[in-house]
Order: C-alpha cells, then structure tokens, then sequence
C-alpha cells in the first residue's frame, strides 16, 4: 500500500495514481494507493514512519515533508525515520496575477512593490508551505515587503486571485494551468531552470536573475520505513525504474503539469538530505521555525 497525505483528486494523489498504475505491471503484488490525509500530510507519513520495514507499507512524500522536519523541532518524525526509494517529478510554483492585473511582467510588479512598501497582498496555499518558502526568497532575492496572505490549500488561492481578494499569488503550476491557458490569470514567472514544455512563453526565475527562487518547486517520491532490507530496496527500486521512466508515466505527469525526474534511491536520498539542509538555512533567516 502507499500511502498519500492528501485526499483524493488532488496533484499528489493524481501523481501517485499515474506512477502506481504502471509500477503494477512490474510487481507481482498488486500496489494499491490509500488516502490518509491530516496535519498536511504529517499524519500519512508519521504512520509509514512508524509502520514495520517490510516493503508492503509505502509513502509518497513531497518537498513538504521535509519542510516539516525543518518547522518542527518536536515533529512526530524525522527524515531519517525513512529508507528514500525514487524521485518522480517536479512541480514548478508559478506567481499568478487575475487576467486583467495591471502587471503584465514580473519586473512590472517589482518596481510597483519597490515602490509601494507592504502593500501588495500576496496569496499563497498555507504559512509553511513550499510556496512560502519560495516567496520568502523571492522577496529577499527581488528585494522587496509584501503582506503575505496565507489560505488554505491551492484551490482557495486560486479562489483568492480570481475573487481579487490577493493582488498576486505564488501557487502550484497543476492548480493554475487552465486558468492560464484560459485566459483568466497571467503567469509571470516560473520557478524552473528551465521553460516547460507546454508554457513556452512563460519566463523562469533563473532567466530573471533569480536563482535561489528559481531552485523551489513542489517535488515527489516514494519512501519506506528506516531500516529497509537491502533486497526488498533493490526490488522496488528496479520496478520504480521502470515505471517513472516509462513514455506514458512521463508523458501522463507532464500533461497535468508535473515534470518527470527520475532518481534512484542513492540519488534521491542524497536530494532529500541537500533539501533539508537548504530549507532549514531558508527557515532560520526568515524566522520561520516554530520556539
């Protein structure tokens, strides 16, 4: 069983259903996906921590369960309280304005933020999120005060743009996409390295000179307990390979906005120690880790 944090229909469950799908024909037990949302998905991942290393009790994990390890001194669990199996995909943050905003480019909004101290009301989908770490650099790196409006989730920030009730907001690419495809909400810059395929128009940070910002995004994996036999590794690892590089996964998590980035085990658990690392530096200058 894996377990996702979050409830059904949402990106990580949607990623999590993509990847499972096609891991199954590679594993002679069937994988089956379990939604155990709560405590933004700290819940899910505190019971797979907690649960017996036998390979049959799975997580889907995102850049969010670090950030929890990072917030929470006294977090339920730790990141070393896991055995990181695969990375699957990236999902780049993008800030948004209402299609008829006055700022038509990033630098549009800068200079009306230079200008205008505190006020420009920033929306994101919850204090601590990845987005929040991403607007903390963003005005560090832009050199900019914003208010920063907190919601509860990306739907309601989506809501909060449309409704005018934030003049920007900084959310997930899978909630925002239609919207800008449609017409009724700019994309001003992304935070990628590099475009992604199906927004070529729209700038990343790292092309404006911001690469701390450019270098936050939503990310996905899979982890174990601790502890995990070598061999049960091994053998998921070789059927997550086969997956995550498979044409249709990759071309499936593209399609809902996600970007594919296979990691191996090694590869992935050195990511989610750098991670760690980087969000706790970002975290103690922003004063964002909880006394």
């Amino acid at each position: 069983t894996i377990y996702v944090g979050y409830s059904a229909g949402g990106a990580t469950d949607t990623a999590a259903r993509i990847v499972t799908n096609q891991v199954n024909k590679y594993l002679e037990q069937p994988v089956i996906v379990n939604n155990k949302p709560g405590g933004g998905s700290a819940v899910a991942a505190d019971f797979v921590a907690k649960a017996k290393p036998d390979g049959y009790t799975l997580f889907n994990a995102t850049i969010t369960t670090v950030i929890q390890t990072v917030i929470n001194p006294n977090n339920p669990f730790k990141i070393n309280d896991f055995t990181p199996i695969v990375g699957l995909y990236n999902m780049p943050l993008v800030i948004v304005v209402k299609g008829d905003s006055k700022f038509n480019t990033i630098e549009d909004l800068i200079d009306f933020a230079k200008k205008n101290p505190n006020k420009l009301n920033m929306g994101t989908p919850g204090v601590n999120s990845v987005h929040h770490f991403g607007l903390e650099l963003f005005k560090k790196e832009a050199g900019i005060e914003v208010n920063h409006i907190p919601f509860q989730g990306d739907a309601p920030g989506v809501v909060g743009v449309m409704g005018g009730h934030v003049d920007v907001a900084f959310l997930g690419l899978v909630a925002v996409a239609e919207h800008i495809k449609g017409g009724t909400m700019k994309g001003l810059v992304m935070t990628t390295s590099k475009r992604v395929p199906q927004f070529l128009n729209l700038p990343t940070m790292a092309e404006k000179g911001f690469s701390k910002t450019g270098n936050i995004f939503s990310w996905g994996g899979i982890l174990a307990p601790a502890r995990l036999p070598e061999a049960i590794l091994e053998k998921l690892s070789a059927a997550y390979q086969k997956a995550a590089t498979s044409p249709e996964v990759v071309g499936q998590l593209e399609k809902v906005g996600f970007t594919a980035t296979y990691m191996n085990a090694k590869d992935f658990n050195d990511y989610v120690k750098d991670e760690h690392k980087r969000l706790m530096d970002i975290a103690q200058s922003a004063n964002m880790i909880k006394k």
